[in-house]
């Protein structure tokens, strides 16, 4: 169901963050691709796994902020115990769970407090210099 969230709306929706199982699937070419079995059609691509995992962990943290932004629900994570690797698979192929990066995420969504800073002491109210 899609509505305008609320603030409220959207720190509860953070409140639900889980971690997420990806698939990191080692490319014949050369690198690996990561697929997410609860977000159809989002993938990751890195020349390495720690790249790819970098790259997963970005377009993971920018879905989730997009769904939320856009009052949708976010899915329930699926139980990596549940998952059952396809006898397709490559050599290689791992399930790791990763979690989107929940600073970045307040950050888009403008949840995010704000640092206050003070006045410089060469500096009055507006940067008008003292006298």
């Amino acid at each position: 169901m899609r509505h305008k969230p609320t603030k409220l709306d959207k720190i509860r929706a953070l409140g639900g963050l889980t971690a997420y199982p990806a698939v990191f699937w080692p490319v014949p070419e050369g690198g690996v691709e990561v697929i997410f079995t609860n977000f159809p059609g989002l993938k990751a691509y890195g020349p390495s796994k720690a790249m790819a995992r970098k790259a997963a962990v970005e377009m993971l943290t920018a879905h989730i902020s997009s769904l939320i932004h856009s009052g949708e629900a976010l899915p329930k994570a699926s139980d990596p115990v549940r998952l059952h690797p396809d006898p397709d698979e490559p050599p290689g192929t791992e399930l790791i769970m990763l979690e989107a990066d929940e600073k970045v995420i307040k950050r888009r969504l403008g949840l995010a407090k704000r640092e206050r800073g003070g006045v410089l002491p060469s500096m009055g109210v507006l940067g008008r210099n003292k006298k």
